[in-house]
């Protein structure tokens, strides 16, 4: 008995490893762990987050909240199928912002690496 209960021990704990670990994305400096999309940006955070509302409007998401400061941010939204969408923005250093994606409670890599997509491309007319 105690032979089978190491073995689904065992197995249990390499099926947690890569939800752990995490998996790469084709962003360079860009991860994706526990559903939620993270990389690094230059700029600051008060720009950082009207970028990330600028972008979720340009994915027509519903119900865009947004609020931000000099050290850090967040906007809120909903998808069409009514999962939330969370941008959270923190200053990462001297005109760098740490940008954390994560869409409804599993996450969405393509739906984050879009919205992260569309806030550099605002970053850049800012």
């Amino acid at each position: 008995m105690r032979y089978a209960q190491s073995w689904v021990l065992l197995a249990a704990l390499g099926l947690a490893v890569p939800v752990i670990s995490g998996c790469s994305t084709d962003q360079p400096g860009a991860s994706y762990t526990l559903a939620t999309y993270t990389t690094n940006v230059d700029s600051a955070p008060d720009k950082v987050t009207t970028a990330a509302a600028k972008a979720a409007d340009d994915l027509k998401l519903l119900n865009i909240q947004s609020s931000g400061t000099a050290v850090d941010g967040k906007v809120t939204a909903k998808t069409a199928d009514d999962r939330d969408v969370t941008i959270t923005i923190s200053q990462a250093g001297d005109d760098v912002s740490k940008v954390a994606i994560q869409v409804g409670a599993t996450g969405d890599q393509a739906v984050s690496a879009q919205l992260m997509d569309r806030i550099k491309s605002h970053l850049s007319w800012l």
